[in-house]
């Protein structure tokens, strides 16, 4: 294959999901639920990395 075909395989950008609107459903529960519930959580508990696990004695 030449150098152009390549290029036409690996996408420049990559695509942005469009984000569902406020009536939809995302699995079971209605978007407007879960920005509600996201508007009104405060930062401190929401966590942004996983949490680290302990490790058991053996």
């Amino acid at each position: 294959m030449s150098d152009a075909d390549q290029k036409k395989d690996i996408p420049d950008a990559p695509e942005q999901k469009e984000e569902p609107g406020l009536m939809e459903s995302y699995g079971s529960f209605p978007v407007w639920s879960l920005k509600l519930i996201d508007a009104l959580t405060p930062e401190f508990l929401i966590t942004k990395g996983p949490v680290e696990k302990k490790k058991l004695p053996q």
